[in-house]
């Protein structure tokens, strides 16, 4: 009989004040209820020089707690994932410069097509409602399907209430922290759902011949039609 094969799936992100790696800990928890699913929460480099942490000391506290949690993401990181939840903070209406920072050093990997139909879902926290949240998925989905990436969203109608979608978005998870909050159930809900979704379509994408051969024939000439 055939084994199953077990997938990895990387949760990456930045956060400056934790409030988008408390949306990462949830889409991971979604990821990880997948069968044979492995998934590994890391971070995206900081590219701030320490001269501005001195400035900000809670920055800095929050800076210190998430290096301590979580190792620093590579290239190679996002390379052997099977499937990937990125995660950024809404900065001025678009996703922060250190998750372009990160996405411009997969140029060596983008030239030999290592990252052609892997699946990629998003997630984002703002610190205002009609902050630019939804607009930071969207810009965000540009050059990950420059990479040949493919883009998980949360399809209407989504696995609840209506009124739970106002946690989020077809685009992706959002969790608007304005004022200190904490995600509330809804946020956590559907970040699970997205992370559902990516691990889902990961496992069908990298199943393997012995186990779905039209998934891989799927997967191998996606790109070719």
């Amino acid at each position: 009989m055939p084994t199953t094969k077990q997938q990895k799936i990387l949760v990456l992100f930045y956060s400056l004040s934790g409030h988008t790696a408390d949306m990462a800990r949830e889409v991971a928890a979604g990821a990880l209820s997948v069968a044979n699913t492995e998934v590994v929460i890391k971070r995206i480099p900081e590219i701030l020089p320490d001269s501005f942490f001195g400035d900000n000391p809670n920055l800095a506290r929050t800076r210190d707690s998430l290096h301590a949690e979580f190792a620093e993401a590579t290239r190679d990181d996002f390379v052997e994932a099977d499937g990937i939840l990125l995660g950024t903070p809404t900065h001025f209406g678009s996703f922060a410069s250190q998750v372009k920072h990160f996405i411009d050093g997969l140029t060596p990997v983008w030239l030999k097509g290592k990252l052609v139909n892997k699946p990629i879902a998003l997630f984002c926290s703002a610190g205002s409602m009609h902050g630019g949240e939804e607009v930071t998925l969207v810009s965000l989905m540009i050059p990950l399907l420059n990479l040949g990436m493919i883009p998980v969203g949360i399809p209407y109608p989504i696995q609840s209430e209506g009124p739970d979608f106002d946690a989020g978005s077809p685009y992706g998870a959002i969790f608007v922290s304005g004022h200190g909050k904490k995600p509330n159930e809804a946020d956590k809900k559907i970040a699970r759902i997205l992370g559902v979704r990516l691990a889902s379509l990961a496992s069908v994408l990298s199943c393997g011949c012995e186990h779905c051969g039209s998934c891989r024939i799927f997967a191998e000439n996606l790109g070719n039609l």
